[in-house]
């Protein structure tokens, strides 16, 4: 199936103009989790975009090295990969449709063969300034989750810098009782987060933040999902990049501090260091 997906992306690359294909390679590295210890996360993204419409497909793959902490044995590793797709239709230049799917292959967690439905609407209240909001549902074995955003984003120029500001906020609300033999304390979540992108030349910047307590949380509008029981509190985000002809180059860094709940572990880091290229067709 992944060679597979991976013929897909190449030859739809191949054929449309319009398109981009984005490789990523980034390490993990997890302090005072209970079994995880370091691991590699590889993306690939095909996008492809008119006036009217986008279409993106990804594939995301996670390979996490596992040590008991207290036991000090080595246990089999987390293997996952997540399939992604989202197809964005434009009405007009002001309003946009999008819905999105996401589908989870892991050996381990209760949460695999989840399924992520998507649906959204973008508007552009004034010129440079929009509104979206999207729901999601996440459909495990034993539970479904609810997840509902709203974002404001803002495009302006001081000089030559072109930026791009957002804030955003998320409810989720979660539909069972147990995630594998973990029974859920609190159901409901709300984060609240900012975003801010710059470009100035051929150089970009990045840089986010995430601050209440979320869970199950989607992400990246609807092309990802934190499917392990892992109740995130602190997440920051940061990127810079160069801008070629038909070509970018981009490293990335993030941080997110949060608690184990099925092992009751708290203060757990995961920091992951990034390089994404970018081929523009």
């Amino acid at each position: 199936m992944k060679k597979t997906f991976y013929t897909i992306l190449v030859l739809s690359s191949s054929i449309y103009a319009n398109s981009t294909i984005l490789y990523e390679y980034g390490n993990k590295d997890y302090k005072n989790s209970m079994t995880k210890i370091d691991g590699k996360v590889q993306n690939i993204k095909y996008k492809y975009f008119n006036k009217s419409h986008e279409l993106q497909l990804g594939i995301q793959s996670d390979n996490v090295n596992r040590k008991h902490s207290i036991l000090n044995i080595n246990l089999p590793s987390l293997d996952v990969e997540k399939y992604s797709a989202k197809y964005i239709y434009n009405l007009n230049d002001t309003l946009s449709l999008k819905g999105s799917f996401i589908k989870i292959i892991d050996n381990l967690a209760p949460t695999d063969q989840g399924k992520v439905y998507g649906l959204g609407v973008n508007y552009n209240i004034l010129k440079g300034f929009s509104t979206s909001l999207n729901y999601y549902k996440s459909d495990y074995n034993s539970f479904n989750v609810n997840q509902y955003d709203i974002s404001f984003s803002k495009v302006f120029k001081i000089d030559d810098v072109k930026l791009k500001a957002s804030i955003i906020a998320k409810k989720i609300d979660i539909d069972g009782s147990n995630y594998g033999a973990y029974i859920f304390k609190d159901k409901d979540y709300f984060t609240s987060g900012v975003k801010l992108g710059a470009n100035y030349n051929s150089f970009t910047l990045g840089a986010g933040a995430f601050f209440g307590e979320r869970i199950f949380t989607v992400l990246d509008n609807g092309m990802k999902v934190q499917h392990h029981a892992m109740q995130q509190d602190k997440t920051y985000m940061f990127s810079v990049g160069k801008k070629f002809k038909n070509f970018d180059i981009i490293a990335k860094y993030s941080y997110q501090n949060g608690k184990e709940l099925p092992e009751n572990r708290d203060d757990v880091d995961t920091k992951v260091t990034a390089i994404s290229l970018i081929y523009k067709f």
